[in-house]
């Protein structure tokens, strides 16, 4: 049996993970389109329609899958996710090949070389059409086109030095395109290419033609290399496998399976079986010493997604791997043979392990833990499926095998086949309270008449149908608070309300003429909500089943859904408004408008305050519910099918109809300051869409790295910057704490109140070594303080600061804002000492600094704070002023100080006047 990893290989891939995502070491600035959600990862991928392929490392085993852009490597022994590659290709990749710590991908023209998932290099082979097969053996890397293949060839071992061109072959006229490349056992130096209608031995050494088969009377569909030697196995598309041998030019063997065949493979443990997989999506399984089928397995692959890409017994084993278009990747074991008296009896496989995903787009979405961990995601492909975002084995599909019952006992017999699907889920509905105790999930499926229950905790379908009373088809489901109850609406306007643990119905409520498009019911099971195409919105009172109220609406409404914290009812109309409805007073709070587009999903934020709503044209907008503005919107490249937030509100979850995967991104909120504003449609940006590797996704590492002293910040937060005044003709305040400028005033009594008492004294037997250095110097310096108990400070403090000059050169340039920015990012202390060495000698500062309080003043702004300061500046220089009263300039400055300050409160107290006169008005009538 294949065995695990080291856990050092993966160890290292997460260091150096979180080492490339953790900073700015790169220098560049990043930009999001988004202010609030940032692309993180796309889950649910597991493979596609491109074959894997299978390498040894040791004694494991590994698997490389594609997945568009880029590939997965699992380790064979567990399937555990080991390595996403990275960066992402231009164009999808078409072929891969692996070996040891390598991978090899083609796309487009180019070869990439790729080690533990990252990207070494990348040649180019100038090819003019698209490279389609790849194969590596030796020190060769062969790539094949249409009609030539492309042959490079390492100069040293190390593979992380990039190979040259070393020629190129070209095949015969008629050949057929290339179906894939061999390397036959003990073929030196040669590689066998198999065309739709022949085959050719090429010697890529001297590059030339060693053996052509004759032509094939059917297309050759898959080739494969034989355990025995010189012997190839053909498939060919009308089903038919044949066992060739190449050195005699002979079919040794055929069979049949009268199917359309696209993978062959030879078991290789000493057991001469043949594994043969169809387009239908069946395994075949020949015994090749009787010429006979053993075993066939039925759909294990979806025939509508092009049934097995490909199946792989692993060497030396009795397992195979098989992988389909389908996003699923399954290992099968062989038992060991029971032996019977004339025969040993061939066990069929079982399944061992698998991963998988949904084929088709995702069309429902729903959170079911508070913590984010699992999502739950119905499909366009019929299928339900939990995802795990922290780990990827825990990703499962519930099941849709439904028990045969009669009388509380299970019936034996055939069950029914699992081939055939449940109809497509319209419309989904989970419930947490009871986990565990019965079925929490009620489904309504496409042209169905009745809803389905499942158990998340158990992961298989529920025991009820729960029908409509009116036998017509389910449009909308919901489940109440408590789990008890599951509602369902119908398409002629009914309402039935189900008891899920007995499967019961309780109650019926018909009044909508039209389909129900929503339900919802309140925390405490009192009020029942119901919206409906006919424009309508119903308020039941549950117990009685009464019309309570009904509120008429501008427009069908298309969906409803209930915030239970804040009891607000959204209600989705089909022209793309979205209505917010006060369950209490039944008013309408508040209406968002994006635009004409039609919603496809939308979702409220666990605290109430965001409503997230995508709309048709592929425009994504963020709502802020308090004040019904537009705070974030940006533009995907695909339309949106569903949407959901997760409880914690980590989370924000998109499903896209061109992608099969759950798209994932990150609240930046949670993890940065970010400012929000209201945006403009101008402002829309495409963002770009979170990749399977999370190349670009912003996480928690990067976010807490982030210098907050980088203006880029601004940038990408989309910061609003208010303006300074709002009006001339208003007096602004400054933009300070009161305490600033409160302080400023009564700074002298806050100085008295802190003083200490009496000066430390030094204790009578203290030892010699201690000493208090602040009794001495506290002792000399109230010896020596004047009885007026404070000095003005002299002019070598004045040129210690560079507050006069600051002075002189608004003076000169008549602009005072640098002086009024200065004294506003100082301390109040600091203040009170620039005023203080204002001095006689220098009576042109203290002109000038009157000079800046009246200009600030007729500015109106920063009010308060002028205030201040000229109360200071009275409190400090009133004798300077007395004794230069006699200063011509410096009378005018104060007489145009005092003429501004008169006429400010002049005309605030006659606008206060007018306010309390008007207001007295109204209350006398």
């Amino acid at each position: 049996m294949p065995s695990k990893l080291s856990d050092s290989l993966i160890d290292n891939s997460k260091r150096r993970r979180v080492e490339g995502d953790n900073g700015s070491g790169n220098g560049r600035e990043r930009k999001f389109a988004s202010n609030i959600f940032a692309p993180f990862r796309s889950l649910g991928h597991v493979t596609n329609s491109v074959p894997f392929s299978v390498s040894t490392l040791g004694q494991s085993y590994i698997i490389t899958t594609c997945i568009g852009k880029s590939f997965q490597i699992y380790d064979a022994g567990s399937l555990r996710l080991l390595f996403v590659s990275s960066p992402e290709t231009e164009v999808p990749i078409t072929a891969l090949s692996s070996h040891f710590h390598f991978v090899y991908a083609i796309w487009g023209s180019k070869i990439g070389v790729f080690r533990r998932g990252r990207r070494e290099y990348e040649i180019d082979s100038k090819s003019p059409t698209n490279l389609q097969k790849i194969l590596i053996f030796g020190d060769y890397i062969c790539a094949s086109s249409d009609d030539s293949i492309y042959v490079f060839q390492f100069k040293t071992s190390d593979k992380r030095n990039a190979p040259e061109l070393y020629t190129v072959l070209t095949l015969p006229p008629g050949a057929g395109d290339i179906v894939k490349l061999c390397h036959p056992h003990t073929y030196l130096n040669k590689i066998l290419v198999a065309t739709e209608s022949y085959l050719f031995l090429y010697n890529v050494r001297t590059g030339k033609l060693v053996f052509q088969s004759a032509p094939f009377d059917s297309m050759l569909t898959d080739i494969d290399i034989a355990p025995a030697l010189d012997t190839v196995g053909l498939a060919f598309s009308d089903g038919r496998i044949q066992a060739f041998n190449l050195r005699y030019n002979k079919v040794l063997m055929e069979i049949s399976c009268r199917q359309r065949i696209s993978s062959v493979s030879f078991r290789t443990d000493g057991t001469a079986h043949l594994g043969v997989g169809t387009v239908d999506g069946d395994l075949y399984f020949y015994d090749l010493n009787r010429k006979k089928r053993v075993h066939i397995l039925r759909d294990v692959h979806s025939a509508s997604s092009g049934g097995v890409s490909r199946i792989a017994f692993l060497n030396g084993q009795a397992m195979f791997v098989t992988s389909g278009g389908d996003n699923s990747l399954k290992e099968y074991v062989f038992d060991p043979e029971l032996s019977s008296s004339s025969s040993l009896i061939t066990s069929p496989p079982r399944l061992l392990r698998s991963r998988g995903g949904h084929s088709q787009a995702p069309s429902k979405l729903q959170f079911i833990d508070d913590s984010g961990h699992f999502i739950l995601s119905a499909s366009l492909d019929r299928t339900l499926w939990l995802f795990s975002l922290r780990k990827d084995s825990q990703s499962h599909e519930i099941s849709q095998r439904e028990k045969t019952v009669r009388n509380n006992k299970r019936m034996a017999g055939f069950t029914g086949s699992l081939k055939e699907k449940f109809a497509e889920i319209t419309a989904l509905a989970y419930e947490g309270n009871k986990h565990g105790d019965w079925e929490n999930i009620v489904s309504a499926h496409k042209d169905e008449n009745f809803a389905r229950t499942w158990d998340a905790h158990r992961g298989i379908v529920g025991r009820w149908h729960l029908n409509t009373s009116d036998k017509s088809a389910v449009s909308t489901v919901n489940i109440s608070f408590c789990g008890n109850f599951g509602i369902i609406g119908s398409a002629k306007g009914t309402v039935d309300v189900y008891n899920l643990q007995s499967g019961i119905h309780r109650k019926h409520f018909r009044k909508h003429s039209k389909d129900v498009t929503g339900v919802a019911i309140d925390n405490s099971n009192k009020t029942l909500f119901s919206c409906s195409l006919d424009g309508t919105l119903h308020f039941y009172e549950f117990k009685s089943g009464t019309l309570k109220n009904k509120l008429h609406l501008t427009n069908p409404a298309v969906s409803l859904l209930l915030h239970r914290s804040t009891d607000l009812l959204s209600v989705c109309l089909n022209n793309g408004h979205i209505l917010i409805v006060d369950t209490a007073s039944i008013k309408v709070v508040r209406e968002l408008k994006g635009n004409s587009s039609p919603i496809t999903a939308y979702d409220i934020s666990a605290d109430g305050r965001w409503l997230v709503a995508s709309y048709s044209d592929n425009i994504v907008r963020v709502w802020d519910l308090p004040t019904g503005s537009c705070i974030d919107a940006f533009k995907v490249t695909s339309k949106i099918m569903a949407l959901k937030m997760s409880t914690n509100g980590e989370w924000l979850a998109t499903a896209h109809e061109d992608d099969i995967g759950i798209n994932l991104w990150s609240n930046r909120t949670m993890f940065r300051q970010v400012n929000l504003r209201q945006i403009t449609e101008d402002e829309l940006e495409y963002i770009d869409m979170p990749t399977i590797a999370g190349d670009n996704a912003e996480n928690i590492i990067s976010g807490t790295s982030h210098d907050g002293e980088d203006d880029s910040l601004n940038h990408v937060s989309g910061v609003y910057m208010s303006r300074a005044k709002l009006s001339d003709q208003l007096i602004t305040l400054s933009d300070l704490p009161r305490h600033r400028y409160l302080t400023m005033v009564n700074l002298d009594v806050i100085k008295q109140r802190n003083k200490p008492k009496e000066a430390p004294k030094a204790p009578k037997q203290a030892p010699f070594f201690l000493s208090l250095v602040g009794a001495e110097s506290n002792k000399k310096e109230t010896e020596q303080e004047t009885p007026q108990g404070k000095k003005r400070i002299g002019e070598d403090a004045l040129k210690k600061t560079g507050f006069r000059r600051k002075l002189i050169e608004a003076n000169a340039s008549h602009d005072y804002s640098d002086v009024i920015r200065y004294l506003k990012n100082i301390s109040a202390s600091q203040t009170e000492l620039e005023i203080q060495s204002f001095t006689t000698d220098d009576l042109d500062t203290v002109m000038y600094f009157l000079d800046a309080l009246t200009n600030t003043l007729k500015d109106r702004s920063d009010y308060e704070l002028v205030q201040a300061w000229m109360a200071i500046f009275l409190k400090t220089h009133g004798d300077l002023i007395i004794e230069n009263r006699d200063t011509h300039d410096l009378q005018i400055r104060l007489s145009a100080w005092k003429g501004t300050d008169d006429e400010e409160k002049k005309r605030i107290n006659e606008l206060i006047a007018y306010c309390n006169g008007v207001l007295s008005f109204l209350r006398l009538n």
